[in-house]
């Protein structure tokens, strides 16, 4: 419950900052995001697969629109740093089949 409640209180606190254009828009998102993970991770606790879900898929929307309003660089290059150690592996299928 206290994830719930500090998720959902976030949300009206970022939306005024922004309103009074005390935050940049990348950072609203950002924290919008941060609160919607927290809401989902209330809602799997809870066993509410509903809220989690809808949380989770904002989540994703917010986090992805702070990525591409700029977001915060430092983590953006930690992030591609971290994924090109990724390969991808070329998989074919047997010659005889």
């Amino acid at each position: 419950m206290p994830f719930f409640l500090a998720g959902l209180a976030v949300i009206p606190i970022t939306m005024l900052a922004r309103i009074l254009l005390r935050l940049a828009e990348s950072t609203c998102y950002g924290l919008m995001a941060f609160s919607q993970v927290l809401v989902c991770t209330a809602g799997f606790v809870t066993g509410n697969t509903v809220a989690a879900s809808i949380s989770g898929a904002a989540a994703g929307y917010l986090a992805w629109q702070w990525w591409n309003r700029g977001g915060d660089d430092k983590t953006r290059r930690r992030l591609r740093k971290w994924a090109r150690r990724f390969r991808g592996v070329r998989r074919t299928a047997p010659a005889g089949a």
